[in-house]
């Protein structure tokens, strides 16, 4: 069994995935460090805040004599995440599990990434302060609450989703 185990800002996603190998031996764990959010550290993006239509004009691209519009590539970081999304399961740490960690965050990028794939995405949550529908709804399969020690927790963690066979 193949895990990608995505460590958001403040996780080391190495110390994680070995805690996940020696509580499931025989899976091949991938750790996969997510840079931080702008508004985690970076620069603040250009243009509107999130959720609002950027102001302008809106004309169709059929006008210009344009069959259609390439979207620019995706970051570096999102494009890696999405090659390594297909294995058989994607495991996210984050510090809180809140609505803008679901829509904007590093379980909002890992999910997107495992989508295609019908990857089971689940989160290792320091607090969890989502309800199941937030999550289900973002494309999460489970949740596990884990504290200040991810580590501690990671063994049941491990055990409960990697098959015994694995």
């Amino acid at each position: 069994m193949h895990v990608l185990l995505v460590a958001a800002a403040g996780s080391d996603p190495h110390a994680l995935a070995g805690a996940w190998r020696d509580a499931a031996p025989r899976c091949a764990v991938e750790p996969f460090a997510l840079p931080p959010r702008p508004s985690e550290g970076g620069a603040e993006p250009a243009g509107p805040p999130a959720g609002r239509p950027a102001p302008g004009v809106f004309v169709p691209t059929t006008a210009l004599g344009l069959s259609s519009v390439t979207p620019p590539p995706p970051p570096p970081e999102v494009a890696r995440l999405r090659a390594a999304a297909a294995a058989d399961l994607v495991v996210v740490h984050v510090a809180v599990l809140d609505a803008d960690e679901l829509h904007e965050g590093a379980v909002a990028r890992a999910a997107e990434a495992a989508a295609p794939h019908a990857v089971p995405v689940v989160v290792l949550a320091g607090r969890d302060l989502s309800t199941r529908r937030e999550w289900s709804a973002a494309g999460v399969s489970g949740v596990h609450e884990v504290g200040d020690e991810p580590l501690a927790a990671l063994p049941r963690v491990a055990r409960t989703w990697a098959p015994a066979w694995a």
